[in-house]
């Protein structure tokens, strides 16, 4: 093997190893900040700094109104993530793709214990989103 034909191999070699560093399956973890407040004034989440992540996430959120405004300012440019709410009676009162920003966009179902569930599927990006009860 000649001098070049090695270099040409190393750098193969190289390029697909830094490849196959990206198909790495994370769940969310420390490195993603991840930070919850879940209070009956306001549901939030958010975490940053997302690469390859693959979890869900389920809270129960006690929302003392008959709706909820949600408000979310994520931006996952690979993969998806997906916000499922449920109200106190089961029903889904919203699914959404967290890929663009959404303000201040109100859901309306029984209140109560709330299920607030996050999918996050190859996710790259950041998760932040917001509700807050209202009467």
């Amino acid at each position: 093997m000649t001098g070049r034909q090695a270099g040409l191999l190393a750098l193969c070699t190289g390029g697909l190893v830094l490849g196959c560093a990206d198909s790495i399956v994370r769940l969310l973890g420390p490195e993603n900040a991840p930070q919850t407040v879940n209070t009956p004034e306001r549901f939030e989440f958010s975490a940053t700094d997302m690469r390859n992540v693959n979890d869900r996430l389920t809270w129960t959120w006690p929302n003392p109104a008959p709706r909820a405004a949600l408000d979310h300012n994520s931006f996952i440019h690979h993969g998806y993530g997906v916000l499922v709410i449920v109200d106190a009676v089961g029903t889904v009162v919203d699914s959404t793709l967290l890929e663009l920003n959404l303000e201040d966009s109100t859901r309306a179902g029984t209140p109560g214990d709330w299920t607030v569930i996050l999918v996050l599927a190859s996710a790259r990006g950041r998760a932040d989103f917001t509700l807050t009860p209202v009467p």
